[in-house]
């Protein structure tokens, strides 16, 4: 009995790291649009005067500690309560805003991480849905049925009540690691970032690789604060989990993937004549590749083949095609094993914000919200 009781421990702390490991992404074009009942994009960002190639050269702000002044110890007391949809019941609840993002950050990142990422995740997460609070139109409040935002992680923040928590892991299990969260959330309660005295929309990503990406590349829209921005991961892959994976598809099954979602060309009868270039955007991942004569872009080649990250390589070796992938996730704004490498390098959330998120400010959430 001794040891079934270790081995169900061991299998439930490596199921709870496995959902981490998938919920964590944050990695659906829904993030940042919705879709209408006519299947129309509603873009949630804001507009920004951006000139050209102006955050090609981008330097990084040198990292300065933040602390609260006392007259912004008033936004502290400030209670804010948001409506969620739930994707399960497709019903609609208010929770007041910090016990609900306790519930999104034990869900977006693994709470094992270090402590002074939990807090920038959890400025990040506030950020993300006090902007959503203020800026979704109509249309979009349309989709979440009123509310300001929903719980399915595809299109805004994954989310699961202590309640649920306990009864799909354990009470025992679950105890300290809510109450690691709640230190997480409270600490930093009310805080957002905002830029140019506006909140945020602070989306990040589970692994980027040597550099995180830019919000053009990936979605067309230049926002000044989620630009690319270096990394320590490739410097610590050993110890970051599938930080490089290989996905492996023989020529008819590449073939037939290929086309059975929507992509037409002459393939020749030589698979290895099918590729004959494959470009790069400015951060490294691929932007565009030449299939037969036809380009498809690197973000639809990862939708089709189920790939962690556009940050990938592509041979033809053995009658097969060896996608080579680094990292997970879109790689646009703050990198959650990032974020760890810096609070275990001593870095405290502030820092780790205004890391990824160029130019922003820490500012509180009871400025923007009754």
């Amino acid at each position: 009995m001794k040891y079934l009781g270790i081995l169900f421990v061991f299998l439930l702390a490596f199921t709870v790291f496995i959902v981490f490991t998938v919920i964590a992404e944050g990695d659906i074009d829904g993030i940042l649009t919705g879709l209408t009942e006519n299947d129309e994009e509603i873009n949630v960002f804001k507009n920004y005067l951006v000139k050209e190639n102006e955050f090609d050269d981008i330097e990084i702000p040198e990292i300065v500690e933040y602390s609260k002044t006392p007259e912004e110890e008033i936004y502290e007391e400030t209670q804010i309560f948001v409506s969620v949809l739930s994707a399960k019941t497709n019903e609609v609840s208010t929770a007041e805003l910090e016990e609900y993002l306790c519930g999104v950050v034990f869900s977006e990142m693994p709470p094992s991480f270090e402590l002074e990422a939990l807090k920038a995740q959890a400025v990040a997460a506030r950020s993300f849905c006090v902007y959503k609070m203020l800026y979704s139109n109509d249309d979009a409040r349309k989709e979440h049925r009123g509310a300001d935002i929903c719980d399915d992680y595809r299109h805004c923040k994954d989310y699961i009540s202590y309640e649920e928590a306990c009864e799909k892991y354990g009470e025992d299990y679950i105890n300290p690691l809510w109450e690691k969260i709640r230190d997480a959330v409270y600490s930093t309660r009310d805080e957002i970032i905002t830029y140019e005295s506006e909140p945020a929309i602070a989306v990040f990503h589970a692994i980027s690789g040597k550099e995180t990406e830019s919000a053009e590349n990936v979605w067309g829209n230049p926002v000044p604060y989620l630009v690319a921005v270096p990394t320590e991961e490739e410097n610590n892959k050993s110890e970051i989990k599938n930080y490089v994976t290989e996905s492996i598809f023989e020529s008819n099954e590449f073939k037939n993937t290929l086309v059975s979602n929507g992509f037409r060309a002459n393939f020749a009868k030589d698979a290895d004549l099918w590729i004959s270039d494959i470009s790069l955007n400015s951060s490294g991942r691929v932007d565009c590749v030449d299939i037969c004569g036809k380009d498809i872009t690197g973000r639809k080649l990862r939708e089709i083949f189920a790939l962690r990250s556009t940050n990938f390589t592509l041979e033809y070796k053995n009658q097969a095609f060896i996608f080579t992938v680094t990292g997970y996730g879109h790689g646009v704004g703050m990198s959650q094993y990032g974020a760890n490498l810096m609070a275990l390098d001593g870095r405290n959330y502030a820092e780790i914000l205004m890391w990824y998120y160029t130019g922003v400010k820490i500012d509180y959430a009871g400025k923007f919200l009754p």
